[in-house]
């Protein structure tokens, strides 16, 4: 039969968007304890025609029909217009997700499911959850849950740790997949290691200090003075933890977010300058050694409130730094180049000086609209003006 009787049943066996299906699958897969009923109610247009039997005869029949997934229930009954009818259906009770799946269609592609999931569900049942996930890529490839057994096996013993994700050596099964399939490997770890709590691939990585891939050098180190080399080079690239173990000897240290504000910035004199990284370049897990020893270090960010909260982060863990060039001088001079803060710090961080504090307060009195400076809208001129300034001020000490 063909009617769309039962569209409300299929609705709530398959929840919004399928969302129940999966938990079908499990539960039957898994030969759990499963039963639903159905109250069967006659929809309105069937109930309001009198005189068209042979409508109300294809609704009983449908519930009725030989070798149905599901058992009938039969009342005595007297519907509108109608005597009483013996044997009327009322209700209908599925005994078993396997019935529902049958219903639905789905026992065919089930059945070859757990064909493939056997010795999965024999060895490590609590993977199973993470095999119904990836069922359709288990019925595409019959290779993938041999796949899954094997990682399975790999991480309930003795899984390499502290290296790259890369290095991991699991047979037959290459560390692509486990790239291409991260939401599956990390219920198939914590599923065999349930004394570790996690969810996620990162958690998964964490939980075996697993490096997911090369770090990418993002921090570029520029000498400032011609005479001043590294191995005969004026510019490096490097990561943080490579910055960490540098020991760099220059009177004077620049940081700034701006990259191009980086490359341009003025000759000076033992000077060095870091840019490219952002806030990257002074990470809260990462610290510098020999800057932390640097007596000259200047920061050198956007002026708006995270410009601001960044310095006061550089300040905590490198209390010597002073700002260049935010100040409100600066910032009401170029005024006509501010822009909207997007900014998400609210509160004026505690470690401003009285001067960065008299700048903050200037900037967020400005209309919502035009009360951020971007550093590289300040004009080059005005560096230079600062750097004399402030190196002339060094070189008094």
């Amino acid at each position: 039969m063909t009617k769309a009787y039962d569209k409300e049943l299929r609705e709530k066996l398959l929840g919004k968007n399928g969302r129940k299906l999966p938990a079908l699958w499990l539960t039957a897969v898994r030969e759990e304890p499963f039963s639903y009923a159905y109250k069967l109610v006659e929809p309105a247009e069937l109930a309001d025609s009198v005189g068209q039997l042979h409508k109300r005869a294809e609704w009983v029949d449908f519930w009725k029909q030989p070798q149905a997934p599901w058992q009938v229930e039969t009342a005595n009954r007297k519907p509108k217009g109608l005597g009483i009818q013996h044997d009327y259906p009322v209700r209908i009770h599925f005994d078993s997700a396997v019935d529902v799946l049958l219903y639905l269609g789905e026992v065919k592609d089930f059945r070859v499911f757990c064909q493939r999931v056997e010795k999965i569900k024999a060895d490590y049942p609590a993977v199973l959850p993470a095999c119904v996930m990836v069922r359709e890529k288990i019925l595409a490839d019959e290779h993938m849950a041999e796949m899954i057994y094997r990682i399975a096996q790999y991480f309930s013993g003795t899984p390499k740790t502290n290296c790259y994700l890369r290095e991991l050596d699991i047979p037959y099964v290459d560390t692509k997949f486990l790239e291409d399939n991260q939401k599956l490997t990390a219920a198939v770890f914590f599923a065999v290691r349930p004394e570790l709590a996690g969810k996620t691939f990162d958690d998964f990585c964490q939980a075996l200090s697993l490096t997911k891939s090369a770090p990418s050098p993002n921090i570029y180190v520029r000498s400032l003075d011609a005479r001043k080399t590294f191995a005969g080079l004026r510019e490096i690239v490097v990561t943080a933890q490579q910055l960490a173990k540098l020991d760099l000897a220059f009177g004077r240290v620049f940081i700034t977010e701006n990259k191009i504000n980086g490359y341009v910035f003025p000759e000076v004199e033992d000077g060095l300058i870091l840019f490219g990284a952002g806030n990257g370049i002074l990470s809260d897990l990462q610290e510098i050694p020999w800057l932390k020893k640097q007596p000259a270090l200047w920061y050198w960010g956007d002026m708006d409130r995270n410009g601001f909260a960044i310095l006061a982060r550089v300040r905590q863990k490198y209390p010597q730094v002073k700002s260049f060039l935010m100040v409100k001088d600066i910032a009401a001079r170029y005024r006509h180049f501010m822009v909207a803060d997007t900014g998400n710090a609210l509160a004026m961080p505690e470690a401003l000086t009285e001067e960065e504090q008299t700048c903050w307060q200037y900037l967020t009195c400005q209309p919502a609209a035009a009360n951020r400076l971007e550093q590289e809208k300040i004009p080059s001129f005005e560096v230079g003006v600062a750097l004399k300034r402030l190196l002339g001020q060094d070189g008094d000490k």
